[in-house]
């Protein structure tokens, strides 16, 4: 039985959004139902998922524009690094995105259907307002799967990055606080395992040979967005057959909802909270008032994910 999800993501900067989107099409396990967008221009993030709906011949699935800013903090928490719809959008137009609001969709959504699962590979915003204007979401969520959280130690090869380094669950802090508080069932994949796992030069060139519209314009966006990679995380020379070309942060944790055995898993106890201005997963050995279980990803299987990813992008052909 197919996995009902909406996805709501920040689509655009890192290309590790519409890799994700990609998967989710891929994969006859789950069920896209609808597509929010947060952080910044959330318009124009949504347009960039219907073009890829539409090229994967998937015009029944609504995308829909939502939060702009943080909740409380300033705007430039959320990056916009100016590669965003390119090599995806052209010159020509493109259809219009749903005119209902991302947080009056998710409320909708999510009170007409149960069993309805989210998984956010974004800021927490969208589903932070959703709770504040309907604290019984929370129970109507049937599994929220995150890409975010910085349990144990977080390494791109050789370098121990610092906390902080969790965009997703650190670039709104206090919308993170509010929704893994708020007692939904919730997995996350955290940046422990997903920054150990990436898309090779080998693997982006086999997606590249089995040319469609929609994979032709994936592996654009690829390509744009692997010297930007470069800049923020450096690294060495990405002609390598083994070089990473992106990150699969968010492919890894779309795959998570239907096949946990990617990651290795453990339920742990986490204390979720703002610390010294950044916010913080901390694992905890016991339970407490401000501990919740939550179901956690602490290694990966890294080269198995990868051919697995690839694979099935290659059946989008």
């Amino acid at each position: 039985m197919k996995r009902r999800i909406v996805l709501d993501t920040d689509m655009g900067t890192d290309v590790d959004d519409a890799l994700c989107l990609a998967l989710a099409l891929a994969s006859p396990e789950v069920e896209l139902v609808a597509v929010t967008h947060v952080s910044r221009d959330t318009h124009f993030r949504a347009k960039i998922s219907r073009k890829l709906l539409d090229l994967a011949g998937r015009p029944d699935v609504p995308v829909f524009a939502g939060a702009i800013d943080p909740i409380a903090s300033d705007v430039g928490r959320f990056v916009w690094f100016g590669n965003e719809g390119k090599g995806i959008l052209g010159d020509e137009d493109v259809p219009s995105v749903e005119e209902e609001p991302a947080v009056d969709a998710l409320l909708r959504l999510f009170g007409a259907e149960p069993g309805l699962e989210l998984v956010a590979v974004g800021p927490m915003t969208n589903v932070a307002l959703a709770l504040q204007r309907d604290a019984s979401f929370a129970g109507r969520v049937k599994q929220l799967t995150i890409m975010g959280g910085h349990i144990r130690e977080i390494a791109y090869g050789d370098r121990v990055l610092p906390w902080g380094v969790d965009y997703n669950l650190c670039s709104d802090a206090e919308a993170s606080v509010e929704v893994l508080r708020a007692g939904i069932p919730t997995r996350l994949v955290t940046g422990d395992v997903t920054l150990r796992t990436w898309l090779t030069r080998r693997g982006r060139d086999e997606i590249a040979a089995d040319s469609s519209p929609l994979l032709d314009v994936l592996v654009a966006a690829i390509d744009e967005w692997t010297p930007i990679m470069y800049r923020i995380f450096g690294g060495g020379d990405a002609s390598l057959p083994d070089a990473n070309v992106a990150f699969l942060h968010d492919p890894l944790a779309l795959a998570c909802v239907f096949d946990e055995s990617f990651c290795t898993f453990e339920d742990l106890k986490i204390e979720p909270r703002i610390d010294a201005g950044l916010f913080r997963t901390f694992e905890r050995s016991r339970a407490g008032a401000e501990t919740f279980d939550m179901r956690c990803a602490t290694a990966v299987d890294a080269s198995r994910f990868h051919e697995f990813f690839v694979d099935r992008l290659r059946g989008l052909s």
